[in-house]
């Protein structure tokens, strides 16, 4: 027997925290609990990341910050090294914050009855041999060095039995309620509604203090912002739109995606008529306003070659009062290069103003990553404010794109396993559970596929209209395809892999997929599927969860 870990099989950061964390599984006693990597969001504190985390039942939490390379205190300060660079620290700052963070987040929950938490911190300079007191604040008693890690349990038993500590020891069943709250654990329903309308209010201050953006640009009427999924895009287009609009310019809002054009022009349809976009729609939508349609038999090649031909001279043919001086570009990623000139033959001048986002990672399309012959300005988004950071996390190894996750806490990740012609079954039933056990509202669910379309989706054939109102007018789940649901989030979103489509880009295809969810992400598929697409390392992570420890969920799948 040994203490229970979470996670199993840790990815960590460094080696320094390897080492300790192997010392410690090895010596700590069965009923004690070693975690990794522990984060969670404090109300003073922001984001916090607990290196290694340890419960005693019988005595309390201690927080271990973990510093590798040559660590030394002197003059007041702290300094890591690591052979080529020094830098400075602050390890007991960032142990006491842990400490602290911890109880607060603990003992604040609103389903914690177990009083307060005895707890306290030690700092592990595990390739260090410290033989005297680090400071004033860092006492011999409270460092792991070396030399003492065959003794780390000690160390850390020793450092809670301080009576400075002057708190007693929790009620029974502490480290459970502890684990459950921190790796997570089915909320009650109401808690679930409180914490998505929480979270994307955060989000929604976010989004809009990102605004600021625009007005870097403001004296550059052509430039292009490219970021991941989550930072905010979509808003910053429509923003710009309206921007441009009130100014008096005529613009011209075109998205890939229908499910994007159908929100931005509900979301514009609040705004008095001069701050309104002259068109909001799609690029295939601009091309039946001009009169250019497919005709029976007509594929994809149609709108490639020769609707844009088509196009081109249609824009041209517009009177001035028809033109536009303003075109805002969302989802640019996946617009073919012979759209571009197509688009930009309805200029009113060639001083037109143009602003383009995308997130080529997002581009299903391999042969669609061009744009505009123009110079353009770049602007880039570096911070995902959409999305809660272990969906963040999980589809982050999948993308080259440097991002950091603000967007605040969410649910563990789950991974259901299937094969894949199971997939929209246990889809189905993953469904049937957020909803109808663990206290989903619908409206806040989405089953998206990765190739075929759902039954629920299919019933609407071809009548595209009336699917899109059903996004918004209809309270329960949504169904749509991840192509189709790209630039569209929902608060959970079930994604069922069965298969891909010959010619895309499956690891775009399932970037774009989890990234679709706000708040808790279940992906649903056959291990052997996804591992050659995303790699070991993500399915590691889907399969433990992105929490540490949490388990996938065995979900018995009826037949249709």
């Amino acid at each position: 027997m040994a203490a229970t870990t979470y996670p199993d099989s840790p990815d960590f950061a460094d080696e320094s925290e390897r080492v300790v964390w192997d010392a410690l599984a090895s010596t700590l006693r069965d009923e004690d609990v070693l975690m990794h990597g522990v984060r969670f969001t404090d109300r003073e504190a922001g984001e916090v990341e607990i290196d290694l985390l340890v419960l005693m039942p019988d005595i309390g939490a201690a927080v271990i910050e973990v510093k590798g390379g040559f660590v030394r205190y002197a003059e007041g300060g702290w300094t890591q090294s690591d052979g080529r660079t020094t830098h400075s620290i602050d390890p007991v700052g960032q142990a006491r914050k842990g400490v602290y963070a911890l109880r607060r987040y603990l003992e604040e929950r609103p389903d914690w009855s177990r009083g307060r938490v005895r707890s306290t911190w030690v700092l592990a300079f595990p390739y260090a041999h410290e033989g005297n007191d680090l400071g004033p604040e860092a006492p011999r008693a409270a460092v792991i060095d070396e030399d003492g890690l065959a003794l780390a349990r000690d160390t850390i038993y020793n450092r809670l039995w301080d009576q400075a500590l002057q708190c007693g020891i929790p009620a029974a069943g502490w480290v459970d309620a502890a684990v459950r709250a921190l790796v997570g654990a089915t909320d009650a329903p109401a808690e679930i509604v409180g914490r998505t309308a929480a979270r994307l209010r955060h989000a929604d201050q976010l989004t809009v203090a990102q605004s600021s953006i625009l007005a870097a640009v403001r004296a550059n009427p052509r430039f292009e912002v490219r970021g991941a999924a989550g930072t905010g895009k979509t808003w910053l287009a429509m923003e710009q739109a309206r921007r441009w609009a009130e100014e008096g310019q005529r613009v011209c809002f075109v998205s890939y995606g229908r499910g994007v054009a159908e929100m931005a022009t509900r979301a514009m349809a609040s705004l008095p008529s001069a701050a309104r976009p002259a068109f909001v729609g799609t690029f295939h939508q601009l091309g039946y306003r001009w009169g250019v349609q497919a005709t029976e038999g007509d594929g994809q090649d149609f709108w490639e070659r020769r609707a844009p031909v088509e196009m081109t001279a249609a824009g041209r043919a517009l009177a001035l009062e028809e033109r536009y001086t303003a075109f805002v570009i969302d989802e640019a990623q996946d617009f073919a290069d012979s759209w571009w000139p197509a688009l930009l033959s309805a200029a009113a001048d060639p001083q037109y103003r143009l602003a383009v986002f995308r997130d080529d990672e997002q581009s299903v399309f391999s042969d669609r990553q061009g744009g505009p012959d123009v110079g353009l300005v770049t602007l880039l988004l570096d911070e995902n404010l959409r999305n809660a950071h272990q969906v963040v996390d999980t589809f982050r190894p999948l993308i080259t794109t440097q991002v950091q996750a603000r967007g605040g806490e969410g649910f563990p990740v789950e991974f259901i396993e299937s094969t894949p012609g199971m997939a929209l079954d246990a889809a189905d039933t993953a469904v049937e559970d957020l909803v109808e056990r663990r206290g989903w509202l619908p409206e806040h669910v989405a089953l998206l596929t990765t190739q075929h379309r759902h039954p629920v989706h299919a019933q609407f054939g071809d009548d595209k209209a009336a699917y899109w109102a059903d996004l918004w007018a209809n309270d329960g789940v949504f169904y749509s395809t991840v192509s189709g649901f790209k630039g569209l989030e929902r608060p959970a979103v079930v994604l069922a892999v069965d298969g891909f489509h010959p010619g895309i880009d499956p690891r775009s295809v399932m970037y774009a997929g989890m990234s679709r969810a706000r708040d808790l992400l279940i992906v649903v598929g056959a291990g052997e599927l996804l591992k050659p697409i995303v790699g070991e390392k993500v399915l590691r992570r889907l399969r433990r969860g992105a929490n540490p420890g949490w388990p996938p969920p065995t979900i018995a799948v009826p037949p249709r």
